[in-house]
């Protein structure tokens, strides 16, 4: 029998990565939950699996879970194509509010809703003009879109988070260096 081991975080879907993030590491059977998480296989057949085997599979998944995610600003899901807001400086209070909800982390430092963060940030797009300029479905929650969503690779959302990580730190930065600037004109 062949099976599927994801190679890269490519393979691993967001929606994986959400049940993945809320198992407990502690507890005695992690290594076959991963397993069937990311093989697809049942804890029946996990047992028949030489152990040598299962750690190779396990820390190939655990190697692809560290790799880097890459930033795209659309991609394609289910032949339905999608897109990152276009304009924040135009984004609704809707919008505003479910983003500020949803990017909430709990205690262990792990976002419950962001498939629905994700859902928010990347919509359908309904028109593209030849220069790569797009609009996205106007927003009406999350829920529409879940499905789609929760199939994407977690490269994408890791490249999207690593994208406003980066982009809130120059922001700080600038910001520091000004107040700097400033006060030297002051004194």
């Amino acid at each position: 029998m062949k099976i599927s081991i994801p190679e890269s975080l490519e393979d691993i879907t967001l929606e994986q990565y959400q049940k993945y993030m809320q198992l407990d590491a502690e507890s005695k059977d992690y290594e076959a939950q991963v397993f069937c998480l990311f093989t697809g296989l049942d804890l029946e057949y996990y047992s028949k699996v030489p152990q040598k085997d299962i750690n190779d599979i396990v820390n190939q998944i655990t190697k692809a879970l560290e790799s880097e995610g890459e930033f795209k600003q659309t991609f394609f899901i289910n032949g339905v194509e999608f897109g990152l807001i276009p304009n924040f400086d135009k984004i609704t209070g809707g919008e505003y509010s479910d983003l500020i909800i949803y990017s909430k982390k709990e205690e262990n430092g792990y976002n419950h809703q962001l498939d629905r963060l994700i859902a928010v940030l990347y919509r359908p797009i309904t028109n593209k003009d030849k220069l790569g300029n797009y609009q996205i479905e106007i927003y009406k929650g999350t829920s529409g879109h879940l499905k789609y969503i929760q199939k994407l690779p977690i490269s994408i959302v890791n490249g999207c988070l690593s994208f406003f990580l980066t982009l809130s730190e120059q922001l700080e930065n600038h910001i520091q260096a000004c107040m700097v600037e400033e006060q030297l004109k002051v004194n």
